[in-house]
């Protein structure tokens, strides 16, 4: 065993010897070898299949590499050039357009309101006189849609919450209601109940004393309640409008009302009680949005995005702002629309942005990826002019959209005439009947007087929607409509209230 042992070292060490070293060295390692006991016969003979051992001569020749950390450059292992900065560009453009459309959204609050200094300086002065005074009043806001009503007044209540909390004389307790999330209104009175009574108390069986009485209780707490969309709670016999306007106007009332409504003449053609008892409220319209103003607030939205005051305008050229401005603007002057045109704009930019970067360059051109990456596409006439087709559409939507109430409830009876009576012909005395009939299936919707009923037929006529034939009598004059019933049918489904009544007499004809 020991001799065999010794001859395959002697066989082996000349490989893997080392030029430093001796023989007198190999005759010591040998000698004492020779002292240490002898391995297992299983040892000398490598099992089949098993890797060869690695001589320590080579094992510390890595070990010492991996020490030096010594790196051996390959060409073909060229590391491919970083796309950091064309990452980056793609990610800030993304992100641009996120934040732009973001701003334009129709529930976006903005950071101040542009414009109207004179409808601010009028609910400043009430919300001093009476909140800030301890004093009873009301007021009555007006205005189209999309004027900025409810807006102003938010930021108005929000400017004024500090104030109120650091009172000494009185409490304030403010109440917020949107009357189109009521399903009828005498559910107003539960609703302010709900909102005024303590955590722990109950409803009372009759919720209008106690809804009175939680509103002129204390005499050191005085309750602001706004109604928003207030001409939702017209009932046929106007109980409900009459009570709360008066709840506000008596002398010993600890009520400040602040109603927002479309209507303009809300008071004068509804509530005419409330002028012959001193009730009537102070009026405050607002005017629909001007070209200059709609042009402003896209403006400063858009310097939102680059608080850079130099800088021009981003994601917009000014030529597009200002056709998206002169078109709403001769339309409704509906800000919510703007904001509407100019979000789907920056859309369509968006989507042409994303189709020039996965374009490839032309035989010839050179460019980068950064270069492709960092080109911002900017909403022009084209993408606003797009966009307003779809909005707008035909001319006859749009004078369909510009009537009140009334001419449009009449247009809803004449549409309803000429599906049941497609052969026969629309006359004034029978349009006279079927508009009491109709009218009569909703308790939200009054019908006018004879008189009044000739007037809105001949106001429609004036917009060119319908045309009234002649004859001798006035009962057998035919009528024709100018309009398709789809665009009547596009105009009601933009009124709750005539959505409703709509609903309620095609569900009544069809029993």
């Amino acid at each position: 065993m020991l001799k065999r042992t010794r001859s395959q070292t002697k066989v082996l060490s000349p490989q893997y010897r080392t030029p430093a070293a001796s023989d007198d060295s190999d005759h010591s390692d040998n000698d004492s070898k020779e002292n240490l006991p002898s391995p297992p016969s299983t040892s000398s003979k490598r099992l089949r299949g098993s890797p060869p051992p690695t001589p320590k001569n080579v094992r510390h020749i890595t070990n010492e590499l991996q020490r030096a950390k010594v790196v051996t450059p390959s060409p073909k292992t060229t590391a491919p050039p970083s796309k950091a900065p064309a990452a980056k560009a793609v990610k800030e453009e993304t992100t641009i357009y996120q934040e732009a459309k973001m701003i334009f959204r129709r529930t976006a609050a903005p950071s101040r309101l542009i414009g109207r200094n004179q409808e601010r300086e009028t609910m400043v002065k009430f919300y001093s006189d009476h909140v800030l005074s301890n004093k009873p009043g009301c007021l009555y806001v007006s205005g189209s849609p999309g004027t900025g009503k409810t807006a102003m007044l938010t930021e108005i209540m929000r400017n004024f919450g500090e104030m109120l909390h650091e009172l000494d004389t009185h409490e304030v307790k403010e109440v917020m209601i949107n009357c189109m999330s009521i399903r009828e209104p005498k559910g107003i009175y539960t609703r302010l109940v709900n909102e005024l009574k303590a955590p722990r108390a109950t409803v009372q069986v009759d919720v209008v004393k106690q809804a009175q009485q939680l509103l002129n209780g204390s005499k050191n707490v005085l309750s602001v309640v706004v109604l928003d969309e207030i001409d939702h709670l017209i009932t046929r016999d106007q109980d409900v409008l009459y009570k709360i306007f008066e709840w506000a106007s008596a002398p010993a009332s600890r009520l400040v009302l602040i109603g927002i409504a479309n209507a303009l003449d809300l008071t004068d053609r509804l509530l005419p009680r409330l002028r012959t008892k001193n009730c009537e409220p102070q009026l405050l319209n607002f005017n629909p949005y001007k070209v200059p103003e709609i042009s402003a607030i896209i403006k400063d939205r858009l310097q939102s995005l680059d608080p850079n005051q130099g800088a021009p305008l981003p994601l917009m050229q000014p030529n597009a702002i200002e056709l998206c401005a002169r078109k709403v603007a001769a339309s409704m002057g509906d800000l919510r629309t703007a904001l509407d045109v100019c979000r789907r704009a920056i859309e369509l930019a968006e989507a042409e942005h994303k189709r020039k970067g996965q374009q490839r360059p032309v035989l010839g051109e050179q460019r980068n990826d950064a270069q492709k990456n960092t080109e911002i596409v900017k909403v022009a006439i084209p993408h606003v002019m797009k966009v307003l087709q779809s909005v707008f559409g035909s001319p006859a939507v749009q004078k369909l959209k510009q009537l009140n109430l009334q001419q449009k409830i009449v247009m809803g009876v004449l549409m309803v005439m000429g599906r049941n009576s497609k052969k026969e012909q629309m006359t004034i005395g029978k349009f006279r009947e079927q508009y009491i009939t109709l009218c009569s299936k909703s308790s939200m919707i009054t019908p006018v007087s004879g008189t009044e009923l000739v007037d809105l037929l001949s106001n429609i006529e004036t917009a060119g929607i319908l045309t009234i034939g002649k004859s001798k009598e006035d009962r057998s004059r035919r009528i024709h409509l100018n309009v398709q019933e789809s665009e009547i049918i596009q105009m009601i489904q933009e009124v709750a209230v005539l959505k409703t009544w709509m609903d309620n007499v095609v569900a009544s004809q069809t029993k």
